[in-house]
């Protein structure tokens, strides 16, 4: 199976659904064995460049050299280290690859002729209109296409010898607003007005038109305007703009058959464009030539704005469950639960295998949530990864936690025609995962990943810094009540837990054994074989406490060589029994150790009668005096 790679950049957030639509549907007409995999990113809109930068990482999550073909629209790229680097990754793989948008050397190139159009734009309004003094409002000036269109107007200008100047020419953005500031700008450099305002797109002509009627400007009565690339808006405004009509998915089926023939081995030219329509309408002076519905176009716009209000009212209440959920997963199934439009044949989530590391570290202990102390990657994509949540519609084997390196062999795929798009989850710059989705075109055209996106990544941002500062904060908590040596309490935590436990059981009436422990020769071990040995033997004994006591139990170390135990009682014999157990399991470590020395303790042990009505202290000075005694005995039987 042939793979296909698709690398875009969604302008202001909108993700381009024609160039996998048209891509598709080249390779549905064939009986080519081929797949078309997409990574988006929504890199150019956000005013943080940590953020933008976390986007374009998933330009790096793919290995080209696993493709059998490589698309490339990166036209509106804000970055040209970004754009460099993919290329240079592009070329290296060394497959055929195709640029949208721009020409870029080495690879071919796929779209419209922006210097033959724009061309034939201003030889209409100067043949046939006899227009002969003109402003032009461009977009970006490192913008390509921008550029071009800008190099055709003055290229023009100069073979017919119609005079202009750098002042004839204002460069903005592509937005309506662009045109509204650049014609404000262009009059206040000149003393009247041109024949004619061409515009890079038809949003800076409404734009443009927009502002000319602010003025008092009748367009195309005081001046004739021109935009370019038809969008809906064009048609239907008043006046109608005057344009050129182009396919974008026919930009697409191009990408598509360009790879088919190059893998047929066909020679195929370096630039290949679509053909394009001129649409000569009001704005330009000349008698409509298409067929306005505008009723239709209303309802559409009426439907449009239903729909947008419910999706956008499905966002919140998607945003409110997220806020409430525990796991990713509960996040994950709170979408299809939440915007039921967003189904779709399969769903993945793959994300950093050590996203959970914190939960392991117990050296570096931070009260504080702190990403970028955690170790995600900037750049590019770590090789421990796994799938955290996985729905296909129809259910093959079970993915979740598997482990991924690369994104093959998990997405191979043996239906040809199939589409996965793979969008970044980033926290500002740092790398967490990716998200997939199979079969995505549709909801590509209906615009819904991004805001669902944003939603899933900063809910999941959100429940990763409140689980970590949690999990920080039960740490602290441990530290400040447990001995670090041998992991029992110690004397704060003895004291604020042991007194809890004492009250609770005498209230419902249970008896709470006692005891004290208290090591032999400790002194001896530490003088004859250093501190460190003495360490070794008191963690043996905190070892065997632990291994018999009570899960319930509150087992201390209060100094250096003396252990408290205070547990439920249940019978002399179960008292003995646990004595017994703990002596031979601190035999046991000795052993185990090899440690050229006994392992002995001294226990003493008293039981409190909720009837007694004495304090927890009491017992423990009770049980204290009957260790001494055994102690006593002990040296006495020495000495003997």
């Amino acid at each position: 199976m042939r793979k296909i790679a698709l690398i875009m950049d969604g302008r202001k957030r909108f993700i381009t659904d024609a160039w996998p639509a048209g891509i598709l549907q080249r390779l549905h007409e064939t009986d080519e064995e081929a797949n078309l995999y997409i990574f988006n990113s929504s890199g150019n809109w956000n005013s943080d460049k940590d953020y933008n930068a976390g986007e374009y990482n998933i330009y790096r999550l793919p290995d080209l050299t696993e493709f059998d073909g490589v698309i490339l629209d990166l036209n509106h790229i804000s970055s040209k280290k970004i754009l460099q680097d993919v290329v240079q990754r592009v070329k290296k793989a060394g497959i055929p690859a195709i640029s949208i948008g721009f020409p870029i050397e080495g690879l071919y190139y796929a779209g419209i002729d922006n210097h033959t159009e724009m061309g034939k734009m201003i030889g209409h309004l100067h043949g046939v209109h006899g227009c002969s003094s003109f402003w032009c409002i461009m977009g970006p000036e490192d913008h390509y296409e921008s550029a071009e269109r800008t190099r055709s107007l003055k290229d023009y200008m100069t073979e017919k010898g119609i005079a202009f100047s750098e002042e004839d020419f204002w460069y903005g953005d592509l937005d309506v607003k662009s045109g509204m500031k650049g014609f404000e700008h262009l009059c206040g450099c000149h003393d009247g007005l041109p024949d004619a305002v061409l515009c890079i797109n038809d949003n800076v002509a409404v734009g443009v038109c927009e502002s000319a009627e602010a003025g008092g400007y009748s367009v195309p009565g005081d001046f004739v305007v021109t935009g370019f690339d038809n969008f809906d808006r064009a048609e239907h405004y008043i006046p109608s703009i005057t344009t050129v009509e182009y396919n974008r998915e026919k930009i697409g089926y191009l990408c598509g058959d360009i790879l088919l023939r190059l893998w047929s081995g066909q020679q195929v030219p370096d630039r290949n464009y679509i053909a394009v329509e001129h649409i000569f309408q009001d704005s330009c002076g000349c008698e409509r030539n298409t067929d306005r519905n505008l009723k239709q176009y209303l309802k559409n716009q009426i439907i449009g704005n239903i729909d947008r209000t419910k999706f956008n009212e499905e966002v919140l209440s998607l945003q409110a469950k997220m806020n409430g959920c525990n796991t990713i997963e509960e996040m994950m199934c709170c979408i299809p639960q939440c915007i039921p439009a967003l189904k779709c044949d399969a769903v993945y989530l793959v994300l950093d295998e050590h996203i959970e590391d914190y939960k392991s570290d117990l050296e570096e202990i931070s009260g504080a949530a702190n990403i970028a102390d955690d170790g995600f990657l900037r750049k590019g994509y770590p090789a421990r990864m796994k799938v955290c949540f996985a729905y296909e519609e129809e259910q093959g084997e079970n993915l979740k936690n598997r482990e991924v390196t690369g994104i093959f062999p998990l997405f191979d795929c043996g239906e040809r025609g199939r589409d996965f798009l793979f969008l970044p989850v980033h926290f500002g710059i740092y790398t967490i995962g990716y998200m997939v989705i199979r079969n995505a075109t549709y909801l590509m055209k209906r615009q819904y990943l991004f805001q669902v996106m944003n939603v899933l990544t900063g809910a999941m941002e959100s429940l990763y810094k409140k689980e970590k500062l949690e999990y920080r904060n039960r740490q602290l908590m441990a530290l400040y009540i447990k001995d670090p040596l041998t992991g029992l309490y110690n004397r704060r935590g003895y004291q604020k837990l042991a007194d809890n436990y004492f009250r609770i059981m005498g209230l419902n009436g249970y008896k709470v054994l006692v005891c004290f422990i208290d090591m032999d020769r400790l002194k001896y071990i530490n003088d004859h074989y250093g501190h460190e040995y003495g360490d070794i033997a008191i963690c043996a004994t905190a070892k065997a406490i632990l291994k018999n006591c009570d899960k319930d139990a509150v087992p201390a170390r209060t100094g250096g060589d003396e252990f408290v135990l205070v547990q439920s009682f249940v019978s002399q014999e179960r008292v003995q029994e646990l004595v017994g157990n703990i002596r031979r399991t601190l035999e046991q470590e000795a052993q185990a150790g090899e440690l050229p020395f006994p392992l002995t303790i001294s226990v003493g042990v008293a039981v409190a009668d909720p009837d007694a009505h004495r304090s927890l202290s009491e017992y423990v000075k009770e049980a204290d005096a009957r260790m001494y005694d055994e102690k006593t005995e002990k040296r006495v039987a020495r000495r003997d």
